[in-house]
Formats: C-alpha cells, sequence, structure tokens
C-alpha cells in the first residue's frame, strides 16, 4: 500500500513538471512572437531616370572624297602629305602652269579682237553699211571669244588642286615630277570633325529610336574618351536578315581623338523622366499579385500596396502608393507581417 501512494506521488510530480515545463515553454515563444523585428530601412527618393538602347557599330569620316587633277601637265609642287591636316581652299598640288598661261593670254587676245570687231560692225549698222546677217556672225565669233576665255582661264585654275573641305590627307597617290593626266586620282580626303557612327538598332527598339536622340559614343581605342552626339539618320526599314535597321549618328570630335575606321559603341538616349520615385529592389515583395512595401512609421511595419513603373539597375519606379522621404523596410521582409513591432537598425 505505502509503495502504490508512493509511486503514484512521483507520477504525480513527473507530470507537474512537464505541465511546467509545457507552460514555460508556450510562454517563452509568445514573449518571442512579440519582441520587435530588428530591420534596415531606406528612404522613398526621386531620380532622374533615363532610357538608353546600348548598340555597336564603326566609325566613319563624315565627309570622304577622292579628289582629281583636271588638266594634264607635270605635277611641280606638292605641299602637303599623309596626315597632313588641310583647310578648305589650301593647295594640295600644283601642276606646271606655262602652257595654260599661254592658252590663257592667247584666248583674250582673241576675245579682245572679237569685241573690237562687233563694236565696229555696231557702227556700221547705224550706218546701214552691213546686213543683218554680217552682225549676227560677229554677234557669234563675239560669243565664241569669251567662252574660250573663260575656259582659258578655268585651266589655268585648275593647274592647282585646292582641298574641297576641311580635313585631313588619308592617301596621297601621286608623286613630284609625275606626269599627270586629267582626270588622275591625287589625294583621298577625309573630313575628322564631327565624325559619323554607323550602326544597327534590333527591331524590337523600333518604336523608341528617333532622329535628334542624344547618345554618347565610346572606343576600345579611347576607352577614357566619352563623345556625344546625335542621331541624324534613322532607315524606314527592318532588314529581314538580320532584323534590325540602320541608323547614323553625327558625334562630336574636336579634338581629333577618334579615327575613322574604330570600333565604337553607343548609348542612346530615347527618354528622359524627371522626378520618379525608387525603392531599392529588395524592399518590394508580391502577394496576390499586387507589388507591396513595408512602411516604417511610429515603430510598426505599415504593409502599402503600390503600382510599379518598371526598374532601373536594383531599383524600382514607384508610379502610386508611396511619397518622397518615407521610410521602407528593406531587410527581414519575407518575415512581416502588417502592423508588426520594429526597431530600426543603426548601419
Amino acid at each position: 500500500m505505502k509503495k502504490s501512494n508512493s509511486c503514484s506521488a512521483w507520477a504525480a510530480a513527473i507530470l507537474i513538471a512537464m505541465l511546467a515545463q509545457g507552460c514555460g515553454k508556450k510562454g517563452d515563444q509568445k514573449t518571442q512572437s512579440e519582441a520587435p523585428q530588428n530591420v534596415s530601412v531606406a528612404a522613398v527618393t526621386t531620380e532622374v531616370i533615363e532610357r538608353r538602347v546600348d548598340i555597336t557599330g564603326t566609325l566613319a569620316p563624315w565627309e570622304e572624297a577622292t579628289v582629281s587633277i583636271e588638266v594634264d601637265g607635270r605635277l611641280t609642287e606638292l605641299p602637303v602629305d599623309l596626315g597632313d591636316v588641310v583647310m578648305k581652299g589650301e593647295v594640295l598640288c600644283r601642276i606646271m602652269p606655262v602652257e595654260y598661261e599661254w592658252k590663257k593670254t592667247q584666248s583674250e587676245a582673241d576675245l579682245l579682237k572679237a569685241e573690237t570687231d562687233y563694236q565696229r560692225l555696231e557702227k556700221l549698222r547705224d550706218e546701214q553699211v552691213v546686213s543683218k546677217e554680217q552682225i549676227d556672225e560677229g554677234r557669234r565669233k563675239l560669243d565664241v571669244a569669251r567662252a574660250a576665255a573663260d575656259l582659258a582661264r578655268k585651266k589655268l585654275a585648275d593647274t592647282v588642286l585646292r582641298a574641297p573641305f576641311d580635313g585631313a590627307v588619308a592617301k596621297r597617290l601621286v608623286n613630284q615630277g609625275e606626269y599627270i593626266r586629267a582626270g588622275s586620282a591625287a589625294f583621298y580626303l577625309v573630313r575628322l570633325n564631327p565624325i559619323k557612327f554607323k550602326g544597327d538598332v534590333p527591331e524590337r527598339f523600333a518604336g523608341d529610336v528617333r532622329k535628334d536622340d542624344q547618345v554618347l559614343a565610346y572606343t576600345d581605342a579611347a576607352k577614357e574618351i566619352t563623345l556625344a552626339g546625335t542621331i541624324v539618320r534613322v532607315s524606314p526599314s527592318i532588314a529581314s536578315d538580320s532584323r534590325s535597321f540602320a541608323v547614323e549618328a553625327k558625334i562630336d570630335n574636336n579634338e581629333g581623338s577618334i579615327k575613322p575606321g574604330s570600333f565604337a559603341r553607343i548609348s542612346i538616349l530615347t527618354k528622359k523622366m524627371e522626378n520618379v520615385l525608387t525603392v531599392p529592389e529588395v524592399a518590394v515583395f508580391t502577394f496576390a499579385g499586387t507589388p507591396r512595401v513595408f512602411v516604417a512609421k511610429d515603430g510598426k511595419a505599415s504593409e502599402r500596396v503600390i503600382e510599379t513603373a518598371g526598374k532601373t539597375r536594383d531599383r524600382v519606379l514607384v508610379a502610386k502608393g508611396l511619397t518622397a522621404g518615407e521610410q521602407i523596410v528593406t531587410t527581414g521582409v519575407d518575415l512581416l507581417t502588417d502592423g508588426r513591432t520594429i526597431t530600426i537598425r543603426k548601419e
């Protein structure tokens, strides 16, 4: 009998201990769930957002021309060479002018005689001594003499080859002392400022890229240099093989640091938005198909439904639901509930 009572007492003691332990754990869990959650926060900020399309291509001269000598003759003067910078109208080379000076003198003498003869005929016409046919023939000879004189002057001027635009000598194709035939190519000239970018834009950006869009250009040859420019031409059609369309951009090259033929990348600014609200991407979560954030206010996390307008880098663009300066939770978002007490971590 005593032994049975002793066993009952032990069982009761164990049961009480177990109940006490269970109650203690429950109390600890309750205390833990109600403890403030330590979080980091970030402010809702306003930014200037730029939409850009990046493509690759090549740089070409803005203008280029193979200039030719227009008269026959021996090349007597060659003041420029490969790599020289020339200004519009500057002398590139000269042909020996003696023969053309003589032809000019002869043609001007013939013109003077034709003018004198015609003036004499005019006086005789007033006296009704000459016929109308003689007057017409005199006028014809005068016109022919004038044309011959003009041509002789032009031929003499053509013994000097001049640069048609500001640029640089990319190729010299003649040598001093050579006898040159009319039409022979003498120099290949290129204009280096501005410079032209030519590239292809993927079809999906056909509605974004337009003439006059601003661009920034980069080259592997001068990685530390960024050049500004503008889209000047956009192809109206899309190539069926590449599913892209061609564009050309006018790039400033004031320092002449970029050479034609270089590989280049450009970033086309297709849209610029001022005062756009943005939040860190880690602060945004989705529930029931709608994006949300937790706003930290008065020591609590308040769930807020927002409307987004895309993202840039690691930030989400907010169209509705927030105002600039509000503090939103950026850590432990998946553990929070609406109204949960929080403490803000000091970073």
